[in-house]
């Protein structure tokens, strides 16, 4: 990755930090869905700067990563932010600094905690039905985890849900292909940190 922007949230008296990460994620997702890959992945990857996982805190910063120069300009944030332009900043593209010693891998976390939609997954895929599925999840116990997340809408079915997010500190980054989810998130690339 050779270029970035930054997106901070501004803090604003009449919405909540958390309901601006909301909406900034989903617009933000909209732009990579429009603008993914052949096979379904994204070339732009995100980092939170100010990622705090202990205090389940996301911050108020967002940067996103492309490619080069021209990709970043030609996802065109500012298009997909434009009715939030009261309470976002964001920046010019930048060069990613060639000398970067810590890189970081977000990825999408997600937990077991839904014993009805486990039991109707596993119906369609053993082909039994749902009731025998749902007894087979009898002594199901849901994980939880602690890990900061924003609340976004399904684009597919309009549901709600939580999309929770976990960072991983590398040390060496690997040479493997830098391709992302539609939200940003590492299907397995790093990022720089700094």
């Amino acid at each position: 990755m050779k270029a970035y922007l930054d997106i901070t949230l501004l803090p604003s008296d009449d919405i909540g930090h958390h309901f601006l990460w909301s909406k900034v994620f989903q617009h933000i997702h909209l732009g990579l869905v429009e603008t993914k890959n052949d096979d379904g992945t994204s070339s732009y990857g995100v980092t939170f700067p100010e990622f705090n996982e202990n205090k389940r805190l996301l911050g108020r910063k967002l940067r996103v990563f492309a490619p080069d120069h021209n990709s970043l300009e030609a996802l065109n944030l500012s298009k997909w932010l434009d009715r939030l332009h009261d309470y976002v900043h964001i920046t010019q593209v930048r060069d990613v600094p060639e000398k970067v010693d810590q890189y970081v891998r977000f990825t999408r976390l997600q937990t077991k905690s839904n014993k009805e939609r486990l039991a109707r997954r596993a119906a369609k895929r053993k082909g039994i039905s749902y009731e025998q599925a749902l007894q087979e999840r009898a002594r199901f116990q849901p994980q939880e985890s602690n890990a900061p997340f924003i609340h976004l809408q399904s684009l597919s079915n309009g549901n709600p849900f939580r999309l929770l997010i976990s960072i991983e500190k590398v040390t060496e980054l690997t040479q493997t292909a830098q391709r992302f989810n539609t939200y940003g998130l590492s299907k397995g690339a790093a990022l720089p940190n700094f």
